[in-house]
């Protein structure tokens, strides 16, 4: 049995792609590398699409989104590649699930997938770091990037809860 998408929901995860390529270049070009770090550009677009679009289009985003932006502008870096498509793709996953399925508002539903993806991020550093070459202690590694994140985690906090209700206001305006 093969699953169907409808055109709205492929062509969201497709504009969510796209932000997910094109704010990191921004946030890059106004605050140096350090943009990229402290304002969290990227999750943007994950958390959104697993939010807006259920957990296949969050992972989808979360695997995809990293791994284009690497391709096309070496951001992020290869070394550091591995573990960040595993934190994203739990982003994604887990704000679907806990939105769609789980029937979590979606405040609750992000600081789920905030959490969730940082815990991801941990084992991964774990277990891939060694393999890959990244010499990073997992809890410091979270915690430094937590730390250097707290701008882009608050803002996130408060924007994306607001775009996924007015998201969802607009859907049901659209279906009538």
């Amino acid at each position: 049995m093969t699953r169907r998408f409808p055109v709205r929901t492929l062509t969201t995860t497709g504009l969510l792609l796209a932000v997910g390529l094109l704010l990191p270049l921004v946030f890059h070009s106004l605050f140096g590398a350090a943009g990229g770090q402290t304002f969290l550009p990227m999750h943007y677009a994950v958390l959104l699409g697993g939010l807006l679009l259920g957990p296949v289009a969050g992972t989808f985003l979360g695997i995809a989104t990293p791994l284009l932006s690497t391709i096309m502008t070496g951001m992020p870096p290869v070394a550091i590649l591995p573990p960040m498509v595993v934190e994203l793709a739990v982003y994604g996953l887990v704000a679907g699930v806990a939105h769609r399925h789980w029937r979590l508002a979606p405040i609750w539903s992000l600081l789920l997938a905030m959490a969730s993806g940082r815990i991801a991020l941990g084992l991964a550093v774990a277990v891939l770091g060694p393999l890959i070459g990244l010499k990073a202690a997992p809890v410091a590694y979270v915690w430094a990037g937590i730390v250097t994140g707290l701008p882009g985690i608050a803002v996130q906090i408060v924007v994306i809860p607001l775009l996924v209700v007015r998201g969802h206001l607009e859907r049901s305006i659209a279906d009538r």
